[in-house]
């Protein structure tokens, strides 16, 4: 509109400066009349026809610079409006998305006494960031993360991907190349929460550095990268680090795409950095790796709406863990599915060592536990899903990707409809460790440690049906029913049985909704 506008304004500029001087050379010539045209020789047409061409030629470059510079400062829309200048490689755009939770979730016969089961609403994210490139092949992104009254992190990073170029680089507050699903965007994962390994094997952003490389058709890509042991906080500590890599492939084959990936990681725990006098660290509460050489893995029930976990390992003493991970998924028009497995294998303290110096204990050493073995734990999930609505799932750069409904509500359609269906087990009781987290969990000087309930075997059997009535916006419903085998609750919920506490089983199933909005 406001282009259409100028152009008619100088259209009309140039008609009336050509009226103003025909009626200049009409006054100018006293034997012509006011109204009557003055004789025209060949030479004045000659001359006014150059002199109006010359003022045509000069208002269309005006037109031609003004639509430039109203092209460049007019946004396009993804979501939210982006702002780009080719000809400098100037871009930006503001990002974001509101994550709204509410679920119920079952207190296995009443026993556990807690008040944080059953019914629950939650913030699950409110980020707030933007992303942009500069010239030269560097980009940006930053999300803040304002939820449940405090502020987090998202992606922090700076990054440098030169055009045509097959190598790129992050800096910053990124993802450490985990499974499929952390490295897919919480937008677009199938359920509220991404697989339960990703949980308890304490799968997260760290401060750090990678390398990218991508194959000229992108179907072939790496990635490894330095990180620290934590991520954007006021730590100092500098003695934890991880060393990780993943590689990927996407083939075209049978119709569809077929995704197969493994990812690796290396996670040196930093020290306690106590003296002798110190008490023993506090407990980790956020998975592992821990703040300091308590390791810790524990899952939620398949919801963040609760901080109840079904099964924990408890603190043990661990220097670090090693985490091998396989991935294989499929997209075939409509139909999807995906199945990956990781393992854990941690190098723990033996019994009867006493650390010294930084990795020290301290007074609580005499009481810091240590298993009978370095410890293997076990996780794997298989899902399948089918659009209705016949959209097919999005996957881009080795990660699932946004899905846009061929029909979308705004357009008088109804949108995407998508059903899924899941199978999630979680064992940190591995038959090695069923001895080993039964009576063989031994403290720092080797006397007995009774931990009959640790560890524990987690399975879920989850459906969810996602609305997407615009690209941009998504409903979800899940169920989930719980299937639990030992673990810290296991004598509380099942107090009276011939069986062994690490083998008592229980349920608990839960519902869940969430809105989702993103930009």
């Amino acid at each position: 509109m406001k282009s259409k506008f100028i152009i008619a304004l100088l259209a009309t500029t140039t008609l009336g400066l050509a009226g103003t001087a025909r009626a200049q050379e009409a006054q100018a010539d006293p034997d012509v009349k006011v109204g009557q045209e003055a004789p025209q020789t060949n030479e004045d047409l000659a001359a006014r026809s150059a002199f109006l061409e010359a003022q045509i030629q000069a208002l269309q470059a005006q037109i031609d610079e003004l639509k430039g510079q109203v092209t460049k400062a007019t946004p396009t829309w993804r979501g939210a409006p982006q702002w780009s200048d080719p000809e400098t490689g100037f871009t930006f755009k503001p990002r974001g998305r509101i994550q709204y939770d509410t679920a119920f979730i079952e207190n296995p016969k009443d026993a556990i006494v807690t008040r944080n089961l059953g019914f629950n609403s939650r913030i699950r994210r409110i980020r707030l960031g933007a992303e942009g490139t500069v010239p030269g092949g560097f980009g940006y992104k930053f999300e803040m993360d304002y939820a449940n009254g405090s502020v987090g992190f998202g992606d922090a990073v700076i990054t440098y991907a030169p055009a045509g170029k097959p190598l790129s680089f992050i800096i910053g507050n990124h993802e450490t190349f985990e499974s499929l699903e952390q490295i897919t965007s919480s937008r677009f994962i199938s359920f509220l929460e991404r697989a339960q390994m990703n949980d308890a094997f304490g799968a997260s952003r760290r401060l750090g550095v990678s390398l990218n490389y991508q194959n000229s058709t992108n179907t072939l890509r790496f990635g490894g990268g330095f990180f620290a042991g934590h991520s954007i906080d006021g730590s100092f500590d500098n003695d934890s680090w991880i060393a990780a890599a993943r590689l990927t492939y996407a083939a075209q084959m049978m119709g569809g795409t077929v995704h197969f990936g493994a990812n690796a990681q290396y996670r040196d725990f930093q020290s306690n950095n106590c003296a002798a006098t110190c008490p023993v660290a506090p407990p980790s509460t956020s998975g592992a790796p821990s703040t300091n050489q308590l390791a810790r893995y524990r899952a939620r029930p398949f919801l963040q709406t609760t901080d109840v976990r079904f099964v924990d390992t408890g603190n043990f003493a661990a220097h670090s863990d090693t985490i091998l991970g396989l991935e294989l998924a499929g997209v075939f028009k409509a139909f999807h599915f995906a199945g990956e497995a990781q393992w854990v294998k941690v190098n723990a303290y033996s019994p009867g060592d006493l650390a010294a110096g930084l990795d020290a204990f301290g007074l609580a050493s005499n009481t810091a536990l240590v298993p009978s073995d370095d410890p293997t734990f076990f996780s794997w999930y298989a899902e399948v899903g089918y659009f209705l609505t016949g959209e097919t799932r999005g996957y881009r750069n080795g990660a699932w990707d946004r899905t846009t409904p061929l029909k979308p509500f705004s357009k008088g359609g109804w949108g995407a409809l998508q059903v899924n269906a899941r199978y999630d087990y979680l064992d940190l009781t591995t038959d090695k460790l069923m001895t080993a987290f039964s009576n063989n969990f031994t403290t720092g000087v080797a006397s007995a440690s009774n931990s009959l309930t640790r560890g524990g075997k987690q399975q879920g059997f989850l459906a969810s049906l996602i609305w997407i009535p615009e690209s941009y916006m998504r409903f979800l419903l899940q169920f989930a029913h719980t299937r639990v085998t030992g673990g810290p609750s296991a004598t509380t919920v099942v107090p009276v049985s011939s069986d062994p506490a690490n083998e008592r089983g229980y349920s608990s199933n839960s519902v869940a909704t969430r809105v989702q909005i993103d930009f």
